[in-house]
Formats: structure tokens, sequence, C-alpha cells
């Protein structure tokens, strides 16, 4: 009987440990609306052109490079990695690359994301996509995916987007943490 009680002592401090040690680490859920703004102005392009069925078409590799600003865990130096393929007779097309963003005092990464776009205008101006990444933890507002609707708009070597929209549900972005179940894998089932 000794070894009984002694074994559910045991478990029982066990028990209290682990919930005491996920208390510490924070909330195990969260989902929170975010917005910021990116500007940035190129710092890099290769460009190539050809004749394709529908039109003339400019391939292109370009870097951005400026800040982010809006919800604190988004807000840094920005440096925007992009490859488009646009039809130039229409504007219509595709962009693709990544967003990596670090903190302007100790220099850590804060954000690392991967975007996708449709481009429509002239000379593919606007972009309009999905924003997919990781978000850190920034102080007491907790970190984790980042899943964000963009609008940018490029004029010559610059380029503005809008991650996110306050006060609206049409352009919504959010960083969300944690899930439901024993392990990362109870998400999306066996």
């Amino acid at each position: 009987m000794r070894r009984l009680t002694l074994w559910f002592s045991l478990a029982a401090v066990a028990a209290a440990l682990s919930v005491g040690a996920a208390a510490a680490l924070g909330p195990q859920q969260h989902t929170n609306l975010v917005t910021a703004t990116l500007s940035g102005a190129r710092t890099m392009v290769h460009e190539t052109t050809c004749a394709g069925d529908d039109g003339q078409y400019r391939q292109a590799q370009e870097v951005y490079a400026g800040t982010i600003g809006g919800d604190p865990r988004l807000t840094g130096i920005a440096a925007l990695y992009l490859t488009s393929l646009i039809n130039t007779t229409t504007g219509n097309g595709t962009m693709q690359g990544f967003l990596i963003v670090t903190d302007p005092s100790s220099h850590e990464i804060k954000v690392r994301a991967t975007l996708q776009g449709v481009t429509t205008g002239s000379d593919g101006m606007n972009v309009k996509g999905l924003l997919t990444g990781v978000v850190r933890d920034y102080g007491s507002a907790f970190g984790g995916r980042l899943v964000a609707n963009f609008f940018a708009i490029r004029t010559g070597p610059v380029i503005y987007a809008g991650i996110g929209q306050s006060g609206t549900s049409a352009n919504p972005a959010v960083v969300q943490g944690g899930h439901c179940g024993t392990s990362p894998s109870d998400r999306f089932g066996r």
C-alpha cells in the first residue's frame, strides 16, 4: 500500500509541475488579428523578357529593403525577395517570394514568411495575395503562425504593402498559436 501511495504522490507532483510549466509558457491557443504596413525600395533587379502566346512577358527577381510598422510583433527592418512572371500586355501575372523582418535593436529575426500573389494593372503594379510564416513572441504579445492577406502597390523601384486591414474582415491577417489535442500531429488527423 505504501508503494501505491508513493506512486500516486509522485504522479500528482509530476502533473502539477507539467501544468505549472505550461502556464509559465503562456497560453496554449491564441488568435490575434494583426495589421502592418511595409514600405521598401528596390535594391536589386534581374529581369528578362520574352514573347508568349498572349503577349510580351517580363520575368524578374527583385529585392526590396525597407521597414514594416504596425503590430509590434511585425515591426522592424524588412527584406522582401520577389520573383514574378507578368504579361506586360495585360499586367496580369503571378508573384512569389519571402519576407524577413529583423528587430532593429537586437538584429534577431522576428518574422519569416513566404508569399504568393496575383498581379494586375499596368506592368503588374497591383499585387494581392497571401503571406504565411512564423512570428516570434514580442513582450506580452505571443507569436505563432502568421496567415495574412496583403495588398501591395509597386511604383517603379518602390513597394508599399498593407498586411491585414483594421476594422474589416475583407483583408484579414492573424497570428495564431497552439493547437487542440495531445500533439501537433493531432491537428491534421492521421
